[in-house]
């Protein structure tokens, strides 16, 4: 972990936030937690509502504050490095220009949309020699830095086969990938695999090191989330002809006014309003034909899947396999590593994994501990993650000491790239791609 950044001698990264999103700011909040660690000194995003935000959350000048990255690079370098937080279809077209201009990153995962995309960015990298690190915050969470430690130590010994899955919960399923804006490849640029677990599979080559997969098959599809499932006599708006509203889980009556779970603030805030301070004016927004987050969830024509499942064949023979599943009661992330001395199990939200060894003396057959790091995540969102890859980040450019997690784009591609050959496969109906 990166939590040796303390020397108060040197001064605080200055950085230039680009696309001023809700991961942005997540990211620039360090400068408000410690200004002495980072500055924010301008930003750039085509809202003017955005910019405006952040022009008064960072105390910026007028002229710190640019509409497109054009704007950006055309006056002179005057910053060390680049939040680059945009959407996933802008990653690279934006971070080419400003690599080139002479700032180092930190990018917003997934890095890019395709394999040429990858290609391209790694290229501008080695050609610049500017430094990119992805927003691959699971890394840095307690929980899987020390499943890597165990893994790294031979306690279980050579992995035989390593299993993760991620459920996402309705709420985060319905307000992001069937209502809003990541519902769709054409407007995001990129599938519900990329955009959501690339998190996931780039865990699993991080923990596998060098032992690289070399076969990659996948299937998934819509099936949830599709007009056949709807109850019957749904409309096509919750609140404006739906007679069904009340008795429908996804109402969004129920899950943005009488029940705001977190991603709630996505509605609001992807509505480009602040977000409204009475449930009236919260209705009042819903209602509006053309707020998509009041859309029925059956009939909001989703082109993404909402279940896939990915079975990789590794070099040294090991196997993996890894399944996501939308529209889940609850989120979680599981993961389940068997090894030739034992086999590990435990849920990234609990905090705790069990280790069990094989014992042909035990009354069991087996010896068993638990490894509890919970109350080092206790309410940290990525299990503090989000915080870390900034400082880290920063630690990597003050050439201080850095995570062992340390997510630069060249340490960063294969995950990418499994997620780009199971797309492959999944659209050619589970054809076997090779590494």
């Amino acid at each position: 972990m990166s939590q040796n950044i303390q020397s108060h001698r040197k001064p605080p990264l200055r950085v230039i936030v680009v696309g001023m999103g809700v991961r942005s700011m997540i990211y620039s909040s360090v400068a408000l937690t410690n200004p002495e660690l980072l500055q924010i000194v301008g930003v750039v995003d085509v809202d003017p509502k955005r910019r405006e935000y952040a022009r008064l959350t960072f105390g910026l000048d007028d002229e710190q504050c640019f509409c497109t990255v054009e704007e950006l690079v055309s006056v002179p370098k005057y910053a060390d490095a680049v939040i680059n937080g945009t959407m996933d279809r802008l990653h690279v077209s934006t971070s080419l220009p400003i690599l080139r201009h002479g700032y180092d990153m930190l990018l917003e995962k997934p890095f890019a949309l395709n394999e040429q995309e990858a290609q391209t960015l790694l290229q501008c990298v080695r050609e610049t020699g500017r430094t990119v690190m992805v927003c691959h915050v699971l890394r840095y969470a307690p929980f899987y830095q020390r499943i890597k430690q165990v893994l790294n130590s031979g306690e279980i010994g050579h992995v035989i086969n390593i299993h993760m899955a991620a459920q996402v919960n309705y709420f985060h399923e319905s307000v992001s990938f069937v209502r809003g804006k990541y519902a769709s490849a054409e407007i995001c640029g990129s599938g519900m695999l990329l955009t959501k677990c690339s998190h996931d599979l780039d865990l699993m080559a991080w923990l596998m090191g060098d032992n690289y997969p070399q076969r990659i098959a996948s299937v998934g599809s819509m099936y949830q989330f599709v007009p056949h499932h709807a109850p019957q006599n749904a409309g096509t708006h919750c609140l404006n002809n739906c007679p069904v509203e009340r008795d429908c889980p996804y109402s969004a009556r129920r899950l943005y006014i009488e029940n705001p779970q977190r991603w709630a603030d996505n509605v609001w805030y992807d509505s480009n309003c602040a977000p409204p301070e009475t449930d009236e004016q919260k209705e009042s927004l819903l209602r509006q034909a053309d707020n998509p987050y009041s859309r029925c969830v059956y009939r909001c024509e989703t082109d993404i899947v909402d279940h896939q499942s990915v079975l990789l064949h590794f070099k040294d023979g090991a196997t993996g396999t890894f399944s996501m599943t939308g529209g889940a009661s609850v989120s979680a992330r599981s993961i389940h590593i068997i090894g030739t001395k034992g086999e590990l199990y435990g849920t990234f939200e609990s905090g705790r994994f069990t280790i069990s060894h094989i014992a042909p003396g035990a009354p069991t057959g087996r010896v068993q501990h638990m490894v509890d790091i919970s109350a080092s995540q206790e309410g940290c969102h990525h299990g503090g993650g989000d915080r870390e890859v900034v400082l880290d980040f920063i630690a990597h450019l003050r050439g201080e000491p850095t995570s062992p997690g340390k997510t630069l784009l060249e340490d960063s591609v294969n995950g990418h790239r499994i997620v780009f050959l199971a797309e492959k496969s999944r659209l050619a109906q589970g054809a076997i791609q090779n590494w």
